[in-house]
């Protein structure tokens, strides 16, 4: 056949030419000019993102009758031997297919004689992983001192298979995946060589489908190109490749959000009669709401994932509507739904109802949204119902910049802060019950809640304290807790007194107190705070405890 593809015919042939690896690059091009180059390297890098096309490069730069020289010439014999494949002192050899150890002997017993015509016998192991135990270790020690004529390089998509012996061995080179603006750039450029066009958005999707590797974004260009058509719309590349289309998956996500199950049935049956893979449509649905997710929350003009400004607009225009807990709590779903959705033998069926219940999902509320909407709905008052007589519930509510803060709790004295220490002892009365309660606050919160609504007794043999009636409080006035207060107390006054505690006996209720605070709860559960609570948490109402006015 005379055609050549794209990704021969594009192949780089100097190091200038290589997108999107200068950090290695960079370093072989200065290796050569200073002479420190090693005689064994490994790159290792997903595929198609140029590691054969380097080490052919730094052949051609070792062998070139210019060199050893960073920019090989290209036109002498070496050179072209290289490029054509048919040079006798480069050779390439796979070694997923000359795996045994009787081809590693072979290969050792070869490289002992001097290259016959070019200044260095190179030796390039593609997928060197794929090597036996017994033919890594025929390698080493030739791979460790080899003559001076002959350089090695490893070559693997796969380096964690590749034994530490071997990569100690050998200077590391790593590839990176390229970019999708590099790769549609890389596109742009190939399409401008062969005098061609295809829309911007097309050359970014086929990038974004390489999964930042040139080879296959270049096939995929090849594909589109093999249609003969001068002229393609972005939907009829969409169509040429294959691809699930990018509409139904942006109209399945708005259907997904705005909660609309006859919709999302009639897209997934929309996918299957067009042939479409149900995995390949789940894939960009994830991919969607993490697209949606991270534009939520990225500022304006921030660069996601290789997507147009186009699209990042259409992204934005979606997610406006859905708080980011929301399009968390879809993701969350899709994904832990992906191993059933893999496993069955049905996908269409887990796919339908996985989506059905992602349009269930209700609205999740963030923090500071829960607290405003209780704030609006207890007319400002985020603590509670409002007073009789208080605020009228029509005024408007307190800004949150113009919220009180709550004041900073002192740092509990096992961090090293000290206690404020009184000059004498304390005067038994309220004052010095809040003091107390106050300081501890910091260590033991229900007790110091108690302590703020309890009464003091003083007496030759210290202070009682006698707590609100609750059963909380026939606990909290244990033996242990007194103990703990009294140490506290210590730690607060040098000369503090004796601490008792002794929990109320509970009152008896007044005539008529019950059928009053019957009537109080019943006001109280339909108070506006406790039904936008209600509807927030998704919660119902266990039971209501009203501050009684007796």
């Amino acid at each position: 056949m005379s055609y050549l593809v794209l990704a021969r015919k594009h192949r780089p042939a100097t190091f200038e030419q290589v997108v999107g690896q200068e950090h290695i690059t960079q370093t072989l091009a200065g290796a050569l000019t200073s002479g420190r180059l090693a005689h064994a390297f490994c790159f290792t890098g997903p595929r198609g993102v140029g590691k054969t096309s380097v080490a052919r490069i730094l052949a051609k730069a070792l062998n070139c009758e210019q060199g050893p020289t960073p920019t090989p010439c290209g036109v002498c014999v070496h050179c072209q031997e290289i490029d054509q494949g048919r040079a006798v002192d480069v050779q390439e050899i796979d070694a997923a297919s000359s795996s045994r150890v009787e081809d590693v002997r072979d290969l050792r017993e070869a490289i002992r004689y001097r290259p016959q015509a070019a200044r260095y016998r190179v030796t390039i192991l593609d997928e060197v992983h794929m090597l036996s135990k017994a033919a890594f270790n025929a390698l080493l020690k030739t791979l460790e001192e080899p003559p001076a004529h002959a350089v090695f390089i490893l070559a693997t998509t796969d380096v964690h298979k590749v034994p530490l012996t071997i990569l100690s061995r050998c200077q590391r080179y790593d590839f990176r995946r390229l970019a999708p603006k590099v790769l549609a750039g890389h596109l742009k450029h190939v399409l401008d060589a062969e005098g061609l066009a295809l829309p911007p958005e097309s050359l970014a999707l086929m990038a974004r489908e390489a999964d930042g590797s040139i080879r296959d974004a270049l096939s995929l260009l090849d594909q589109v190109l093999s249609s003969g058509r001068p002229h393609l719309s972005h939907a009829e590349v969409v169509e040429l490749l294959g691809l699930v289309d990018r509409e139904l998956v942006s109209a399945a996500a708005g259907a997904v959000l705005a909660g609309q199950p006859a919709q999302v049935l009639d897209l997934v049956a929309q996918v299957y009669a067009a042939g479409g893979e149900m995995q390949a449509f789940y894939a960009a649905l994830q991919e969607r709401f993490r697209n949606l997710a991270a534009a939520k929350a990225a500022p304006a003009g921030a660069e996601l994932f290789g997507l147009t400004e186009e699209e990042i607009k259409d992204l934005r225009a979606q997610a406006q509507g859905a708080s980011a807990e929301t399009l968390h709590e879809v993701f969350d779903l899709l994904a832990r739904s992906e191993e059933l959705f893999r496993r069955s033998s049905h996908p269409r069926l887990v796919m339908e109802m996985t989506l059905l219940k992602l349009t269930q999902v209700r609205p999740v509320l963030s923090l500071t949204e829960i607290i405003e909407r209780l704030g609006r709905a207890a007319g400002g008052q985020v603590g509670g119902p409002a007073a009789p007589g208080g605020p009228s519930s029509s005024a408007p509510p307190a800004k949150p910049a113009e919220r009180r803060q709550p004041p900073p709790q002192a740092a509990p004295a096992s961090q090293g802060s000290q206690p404020p220490q009184a000059a004498s002892a304390p005067v038994a009365g309220e004052p010095a019950l809040r003091e107390l309660a106050r300081y501890v606050a910091r260590v033991e919160p229900a007790l110091a809640s108690y302590l703020q609504r309890s009464s003091l007794q003083a007496g030759d043999e210290g202070w009682l304290i006698t707590l609100p009636a609750s059963p909380l409080a026939v606990d909290l006035a244990g033996p242990e807790n007194e103990a703990k207060l009294n140490a506290l107390a210590a730690e607060l006054w040098r000369q503090a007194p004796r601490l008792r505690l002794l929990a109320a006996p509970p009152s008896e209720p007044p005539e008529g107190a019950n059928q009053r605070e019957m009537d109080l709860v019943a006001s109280l559960a339909q108070h506006p705070a406790v039904q936008e609570a209600v509807e927030v948490f998704e919660a119902q109402v266990v039971s209501l405890n009203p501050l009684r006015s007796d």
